[in-house]
């Protein structure tokens, strides 16, 4: 074997090498883009978490002009929790979108804002996402059986954190809530669900409700199909 032929040699490992090398840099910069795609949500939520609360706390001032519901005021507030968890919107949400003070005047903290993304009652399954600002409850209320079975329902937080109120022994050092609800108020066993945590509803029919922890949440929710006939809210004030 000659000296000429063991650098061909040499030259072709070299070779070899430098495209293996090129090849799992390209497989793992592939890998590094997809990722990067599919987790940009959760990647805001824990850059949003990891500084100190910016999410605004308005008061019912700037949401009412004259004592009437301003929905646009709303929906800016709203704007500001997507940005703030990097929470991709397109043209479907832009138009279904839906915001609620439940008729009682206290927006500020006793509201939501939602998207359903489907209702299905031939195929019985729901999809929903619930958006709420720092502090937001919703009201205490039930989904009771009717022609279709009784709601049942589990929820995902995908931003922020909130605070689920439920049937049980009452929790130590519950967190406060809006003093307009106090009246009805029902159950006092709390779970605080973070990002990614879940939790289901303890049985059909049961009464509960949720509140947003400092800088809100945006929540999905897995349920059957969901009849507005079934709806009850212990305050019986509200209009929804």
């Amino acid at each position: 074997m000659n000296r000429s032929t063991v650098v061909d040699r040499d030259s072709q490992k070299t070779k070899i090498m430098k495209r293996r090398d090129a090849l799992k840099v390209a497989a793992l910069s592939s890998v590094g883009l997809v990722a990067g795609a599919s987790c940009s949500f959760v990647s805001g939520e824990k850059e949003a978490n990891s500084k100190k609360q910016i999410m605004k706390k308005y008061t019912n001032e700037y949401f009412y002009d004259n004592g009437v519901f301003n929905k646009e005021k709303a929906l800016t507030a709203y704007k500001e929790l997507f940005a703030h968890y990097n929470y991709p919107t397109n043209d479907f949400l832009e138009k279904n979108m839906w915001v609620t003070d439940f008729d009682l005047g206290d927006f500020a903290n006793v509201g939501m804002a939602g998207i359903f993304w489907h209702n299905s009652q031939e195929f019985a399954y729901f999809a929903h996402e619930i958006f709420l600002l720092p502090g937001q409850m919703i009201v205490e209320h039930k989904h009771l059986k009717t022609d279709n079975p009784a709601k049942m329902e589990t929820w995902h937080v995908r931003g922020g954190s909130i605070f689920n109120f439920g049937e049980g022994e009452t929790t130590p050092n519950n967190p406060k809530t809006p003093d307009s609800q106090k009246e009805f108020i029902t159950v006092s066993n709390v779970t605080e669900l973070k990002l990614h945590g879940t939790q289901t509803l303890n049985r059909v029919e049961a009464p509960h409700f949720m509140m947003a922890g400092v800088d809100g949440a945006i929540v999905s929710e897995y349920a059957n199909y969901h009849d507005g006939e079934a709806l009850r809210f212990t305050n019986p004030k509200v209009a929804f």
